[in-house]
């Protein structure tokens, strides 16, 4: 399983996309939504709005995620895509906050996965934001 950015989708017709934004993807590569992962309305406009912090953004939505059951989750995205790999897809660019981060975190540590950025590779994330993890040298 990965992650991603909409934006980082060029012609690929793969067909394990996996929108998980409030709104539509606008995307013709994208065939799946998954609403139950994408942050509540009233909840996303507070964050935009800057009427609450990412910190209270990320504890609120955690307590939208730990409403859901990860194996049911996983099992539903598997089944969604048949037989592809699933990419759950934002808007957010690879530098900004996004609730993908906090889904990976929520599936990485309930189900024991590892779940990389698509086209990026492996990363750490940590209250919304990600890092490339970069292979370190000798020299």
């Amino acid at each position: 399983m990965k992650t991603g950015c909409f934006k980082n989708i060029e012609d690929e017709k793969n067909n394990g996309f996996i929108s998980i934004s409030l709104y539509p993807s606008n995307n013709d590569f994208v065939k799946h939504e998954y609403k139950s992962l994408a942050p509540n309305w009233k909840l996303f406009e507070n964050l935009k709005s800057k009427k609450i912090t990412e910190e209270k953004f990320v504890q609120t939505y955690n307590e939208q995620l730990d409403s859901l059951n990860p194996s049911m989750v996983f099992e539903d995205l598997q089944t969604m895509v048949s037989g592809f790999e699933p990419i759950l897809m934002t808007n957010g660019t690879k530098k900004k906050f996004c609730h993908r981060h906090l889904v990976a975190n929520w599936l990485e540590n309930n189900l024991n996965l590892e779940i990389e950025e698509y086209k990026v590779g492996k990363v750490s994330r940590k209250n919304g934001y990600m890092k490339k993890i970069e292979n370190p040298t000798l020299f």
